[in-house]
């Protein structure tokens, strides 16, 4: 029987791009162009290297606009094989805790799973939260850092990467395990897979489909309260040239200034 996998990606604005909402001082992700979080394609090639070795279905979810369909479908056009798009305006301006909750309750409808992967975290907000959040919510084991992992023998395994070292952990399925940026190298989308997924499409579900009470999710489920928000003038940096001889009188003004002691 073959495994199944899932994996959980997000779609985040370009970091050169990114606009907040000066109202609901949320991410504005329509103003900016948008990109598979670079720890996601880690996790996507991670679930993809076990399904090189292994019969494994995988399916990729996100939780997004219906502009996140362009990330799935590249997904799809790496070698995986189902796509869901968890839409609705309910879930708009969701921090982690709904977006977890959210996202286990996908997991949940789509059915069996033995393996869940994610990226560390995203580059819009750099919390690491959703994939241990998922895996509470769903009440299984979880191996996050990790650098490497693969199935053997009915058994998951997971290379972490810690301050002091790496430890290998082996766990039972069902297991989350979220991968670190440059864990690997991701592969290239094809031509072929891309027809392919364009012509199979995207199962799409919302806060219907999922039967959760409105006031869970998005900006209504948050418990983050932004209050203010403000900009940080730079300040101005200007260079001066001093000749040879200025070079005694530089050092006095600096140590006066407490820039530098000697």
């Amino acid at each position: 029987m073959a495994l199944e996998i899932i994996v959980m990606i997000k779609q985040v604005p370009d970091s050169q791009e990114v606009v907040i909402d000066p109202v609901t001082f949320t991410l504005n992700r329509g103003a900016a162009r948008n990109v598979i979080n670079p720890a996601d394609e880690n996790a996507i090639e991670a679930a993809l290297r076990i399904k090189d070795k292994t019969d494994a279905h995988i399916t990729v979810i996100t939780m997004g606009p219906p502009f996140a369909e362009s990330a799935l479908i590249d997904c799809m056009s790496r070698g995986v094989d189902d796509a869901v798009l968890v839409t609705d305006r309910a879930f708009a301006g969701a921090d982690t805790y709904p977006t977890g909750l959210t996202l286990a309750s996908t997991i949940k409808k789509l059915g069996k799973y033995d393996i869940i992967f994610a990226g560390e975290e995203s580059t819009d907000s750099s919390t690491g939260h959703v994939g241990p959040g998922v895996a509470e919510f769903l009440g299984t084991d979880q191996a996050s850092y990790t650098s490497e992992s693969w199935y053997e023998d009915g058994f998951v395994y997971a290379k972490r990467e810690l301050e002091d070292g790496t430890e290998i952990v082996k766990m039972k399925p069902p297991t989350l395990i979220t991968v670190l940026t440059n864990a690997n190298d991701p592969r290239r989308a094809t031509l072929r897979k891309k027809i392919d997924a364009m012509k199979k499409g995207i199962k799409t579900m919302t806060l219907a489909d999922l039967g959760m009470p409105p006031e869970w999710v998005g900006l209504r489920g948050s418990p983050t309260v932004v209050k203010s928000m403000r900009t940080i003038d730079e300040k101005k940096r200007e260079g001066k040239k001093f000749k040879i001889e200025e070079i005694p009188k530089l050092v006095d003004e600096l140590i006066e200034k407490k820039i530098i002691s000697i």
